[in-house]
């Protein structure tokens, strides 16, 4: 294989295993009880792999891998219990992720801290014009707003409507919308700003996180 093709193949196999892994979600939540300690690891998964990885960046790695290690002992050890609750996992995944995510592009908006929005843009510009700075603040604002929504939307179909509704809207919708809000932000971009260079927001991402962190924008 090419050293070219293995990003495109990576691209690939993160996709195919994300779908898979919101079929699965979607399957578990509608289950019964009595069926769900089995998909209970499956909804685990990205928590213990995320906390792993966390781990491993930290200072004090070992300690942390082995904490790690106890809470899936202790996760294993009790899930069967874990089970019999599976749907409630899938849920607090699903909006204490959209809350966590409101949080964090919330907080870049108060006081004197960048958006951060404005952190990506301002890897791949120089500086950031007024007009730039402006909009990148409103985009980060929007965001903040559709995660927002997201889980107070998750939260009111949890409670009120059938899980089956809930499920379709928490597992199925949840990529697509995303995608949505990318592309139509995109576009109200090249709208509004047609003269400012541009570059697909998923590199500025990989960017941004690539890097560690930005310093904060200059303004023209």
């Amino acid at each position: 294989m090419k050293n070219g093709d293995r990003p495109a193949v990576r691209t690939v196999a993160a996709g195919l295993a994300l779908a898979a892994y919101v079929l699965i979600s979607h399957y578990a939540s509608s289950l019964p009880p009595e069926d769900g300690s089995r998909f209970a690891v499956i909804a685990l998964l990205p928590y213990l792999a995320a906390a792993a990885v966390l781990a491993w960046r930290s200072r004090h790695r070992y300690a942390w891998l082995l904490a790690c290690a106890a809470l899936a002992a202790l996760a294993w050890r009790h899930l069967d219990a874990i089970g019999d609750h599976a749907v409630w996992v899938y849920f607090i995944q699903h909006a204490g992720g959209n809350a966590i995510l409101a949080l964090i592009f919330g907080r870049s908006l108060v006081g004197n801290r960048v958006p951060l929005c404005s952190r990506i843009a301002a890897i791949t510009h120089v500086s950031l014009e007024p007009r730039l700075a402006r909009y990148t603040r409103r985009v980060t604002l929007a965001w903040t707003i559709f995660f927002a929504a997201n889980a107070c939307l998750s939260a009111l179909l949890f409670a009120y409507a059938p899980i089956v509704l809930w499920s379709v809207f928490a597992n199925l919708l949840d990529i697509p919308l995303v995608a949505l809000m990318f592309a139509v932000e995109y576009v109200v971009r090249l709208r509004l700003l047609p003269d400012i260079e541009h570059i697909p927001i998923f590199d500025g991402i990989r960017l941004y996180f690539r890097l560690g962190r930005a310093s904060p924008p200059p303004t023209a």
